[in-house]
């Protein structure tokens, strides 16, 4: 096997360290045994109770006491065992984290060796994704997320799920069990799925109860500065308001909705100017708070969602279209700008929809928080995506007012659709596969599975080849797409997502639990990496081997099974080659040709698997680096184990025409076929704040041909190699990796270095 050029094994970018758990080593022992045993209590036929249950040991136990400088309740921590939605905090469905068991268990001694070998064994055949796995894996050919050595890769998760906070604070617990049970008389043959939901909402109001609680001792036994003792005594009036009735201020609705996404087990908070705007304004007008005030209870809502680390979720939408009173939704709008300004956290994802006619002010002042370096907010472009839901989706437009970017930037439907990326495909290692007729030149395994393919020596034309490719393509859609759909219905068959459930349409009308048929958009994402080296390999290959015929297919094969070992004039031709990034026709039209078959291949799937939509992401995280570190040396002069592009961008380096032809080229790929696709584009700070105007313009232009989205970092490539040579003095910097921004100090070194070669507009 040739030498790599960096580590094979490493899967996860590093992140800031999380807090130690608040609750003793040995507290957290009982409360998982605990847990164990409410779930062992039930079958799953019975899986609402058990699922109550279970919640029932985890909350109000896990919560912290609140901190010195929290304005509402809600920081908790997520156990090595437990229920939630996503990877990023704890795991879908009822979850056990192993290596986290592990540590605990080295922590706590050898004593209780027994007790945590019955923890492992018992979560080994109860763990949702475990269960998910031991049916859908396959050989060489599908693994598990994220084993870079698959050209695929598959998981059960509940990602993503914005729940329809309004529904929550118009009705207030009390109006909500009304509301159910008098759903409950209509559909008497769900009673059990509305039982829950009442149940669900009473766990919610003990801990409510519990941080009740927790403010009045804290207003009778501390010793309070005056503008803390308002903050308690308005705390504990919204606490008391919404333990039954309607929020009536801008903090009792913050509370309640924060309480109620914490036991949902949901890490993406939704339009948040949407759902707390109206009372924001109403305390504005009535002298209840002053603006400031209402900047630094954003702001501690911000760090409530930064502590919990998701690293590429977080997301908090604001701004566009479909908003219930646009005007009082912006005067949040511009508050929480300011917040994030303030702040400058790594998370939320703080996200803003732009649209022809929106209030220039709130533009112009998210463009200097760019400006300030904090890599938000992320902009979406109204005007294009929604279009492009209603035709990718096939939604009403009022249905597609609603799309929401979660995680890195998948497109869901919020509080009335699903769109899970539960699958994911290297689109690069596939073509190095077919390349090597079938073998993967990093662990040297077949990987065309049951498919008969052409051998490269067969093969004559370049649309023949291009024509493979997208055979074997199809057999990996496939295969994912399978595995896909059935992790709906493992994850159905384990548990109800109770509390996302009473917060998704249309689950309450007609009493079925999101994943049983309650949810009014059945959709999912299958994500893709490597999609643009893939192209520009394409490229290099139809212009070397068949127009030029400088060099043959099998020629082809022997230097790259070498890594381009005294090939290096040849690996030049590769890299010299057109490149997609750079507004060339030749090589933008073959970026595009590949775009488009993969997206409507799975969209066409669709209907086939039983989802409403099944949908393309170009959307990269970081696995544009960990699945590089897998993938062999391919046509575009890549080398073995080099990060992969990142999202649609050019590969790094390669757009060498500047801003304006990188931009044209991204807007030529259709935004209508596909559910979200990451823009990257890095300013110095110089560039973007002395010549705005010139930004500004190359912006709109940018946006009216068809652009969908532009996340922009703003730092200097000065800056960022002082950060990677004195890590100590650049703490702070923050960046934006893929569909998430991270302190630069804080990612592995060759993520570091695949964000140092992208571009620098200067």
């Amino acid at each position: 096997m040739i030498e790599r050029a960096v580590k094979k094994n490493q899967t996860n970018v590093a992140v800031a360290p999380k807090e130690p758990l608040y609750i003793t080593p040995y507290e957290h022992l009982q409360t998982i045994l605990d847990y164990t045993k409410a779930h062992s209590t039930y079958t799953k036929e019975q899986k609402f109770q058990r699922e109550l249950d279970c919640l029932s040991t985890l909350f109000p136990k896990v919560f912290r006491p609140m901190y010195e400088d929290d304005l509402i309740l809600g920081r908790f921590d997520a156990l090595v065992i437990g229920f939630g939605s996503v990877t990023s905090v704890g795991g879908p469905g009822h979850y056990c984290n192993f290596d986290q068991l592990d540590k605990l268990s080295k922590t706590l001694g050898s004593e209780h060796d027994k007790e945590f070998e019955y923890l492992r064994q018992y979560w080994k055949e109860n763990d949702t994704r475990e269960i998910f796995y031991k049916e859908k894996l396959q050989g060489d050919v599908l693994g598990r997320f994220v084993d870079v050595l698959f050209p695929a890769i598959i998981t059960a998760r509940f990602s993503g799920m914005y729940l329809k906070y309004n529904l929550l604070l118009d009705y207030g617990i009390a109006g909500l069990k009304e509301l159910i049970l008098s759903k409950k008389t209509e559909n008497p043959d769900s009673s059990s799925e509305y039982d829950s939901m009442i149940q669900a909402l009473s766990l919610l109001q003990t801990v409510i109860k519990h941080h009740i609680t927790e403010v009045e001792t804290k207003l009778q036994t501390e010793n309070l500065s005056p503008k803390r003792k308002i903050q308690m005594e308005r705390l504990l009036v919204a606490l008391h308001k919404i333990e039954n009735d309607k929020a009536d201020s801008f903090v009792s609705a913050m509370q309640l909705a924060w309480l109620y996404s914490s036991l949902a087990g949901v890490v993406n908070f939704g339009r948040m100017d949407d759902y707390l705007g109206d009372y924001l304004v109403n305390d504005l007008k009535n002298g209840v708070l002053t603006e400031q005030e209402a900047i630094e209870y954003i702001e501690c809502q911000w760090r409530l969602i930064e502590v919990k680390r998701t690293n590429v979720n977080g997301r908090v939408l604001v701004g566009g279209k479909g908003r219930r009173n646009p005007e009082n939704a912006d005067v949040f709008c511009r508050l929480s700008i300011e917040a994030t300004k303030r702040a400058n956290l790594v998370e939320p994802q703080f996200t803003l929809r732009i649209y022809e006619g929106m209030n220039q002010d709130i533009y112009n002042q998210a463009l200097d928080c760019i400006g300030a370096g904090t890599t938000y907010p992320i902009l979406y472009n109204d005007d294009i995506n929604i279009p492009a839901v209603m035709n990718a989706m096939q939604v009403d437009e009022k249905m597609a007012e609603q799309y929401a970017p979660f995680g890195c930037g998948e497109f869901v439907l919020s509080g009335q659709g699903i769109g899970t990326p539960n699958s994911c495909l290297n689109v690069l290692k596939i073509l190095t596969i077919m390349i090597h007729d079938g073998i993967d030149q990093w662990d040297y395994k077949n990987k065309y599975g049951t498919l008969e393919m052409k051998k490269m020596k067969d093969i004559t034309t370049f649309e023949e080849f291009f024509a493979e490719y997208k055979k074997l393509l199809k057999y990996y859609i496939e295969l994912t797409g399978d595995a896909h759909a059935f992790s709906y219905k493992s994850m159905n068959d384990q548990v109800g997502f109770i509390f996302t459930s009473i917060l998704t349409d249309d689950c309450i009308s007609r009493g079925k639990m999101t994943l049983d048929g309650g949810v009014k958009h059945l959709g999912g994402t299958n994500e893709m990496y490597g999609n643009m080296n893939a192209a520009d390999s394409l490229v290099a290959i139809k212009k070397l081997v068949f127009e030029e015929k400088k060099y043959t297919l099998e020629t082809i094969q022997k230097v790259l099974e070498k890594d381009f070992d005294n090939h290096l004039d040849l690996k030049q031709e590769f890299v010299d080659a057109p490149k997609y990034g750079n507004d060339d026709d030749y090589a933008d039209e073959i970026a595009k040709d590949l775009h488009e078959y993969i997206c409507n291949e799975i969209r066409n799937l669709a209907p086939k698997i039983g989802l409403d939509s099944w949908l393309v992401v170009v959307i990269n995280n970081q696995v544009n680096t960990e699945w590089g570190r897998a993938t062999a040396s391919s046509p575009d002069g890549r080398i073995a184990g080099l990060y992969m592009s990142n999202g649609n961008n050019p590969q790094s380096g390669a757009d060498l025409n500047g801003p304006t032809a990188m931009l044209n080229s991204l807007a030529k790929m259709r935004a209508d076929i596909h559910a979200g696709s990451v823009q990257n584009i890095k300013f110095s700070k110089r560039i973007f704040n002395k010549d705005r105007n010139n930004i500004k313009a190359l912006f709109h232009t940018y946006f009216k041909k068809g652009g969908p989205q532009l996340m922009v970092t703003v730092v200097g490539a000065e800056e960022l190699q002082a950060a990677y040579q004195n890590p100590e003095a650049y703490k702070n910097l923050t960046v934006r990796v893929g569909g998430f921004s991270a302190r630069f100090v804080n990612l592995e070194d060759d993520v570091q270095r695949e964000i140092l070669a992208r571009t620098c507009n200067d």
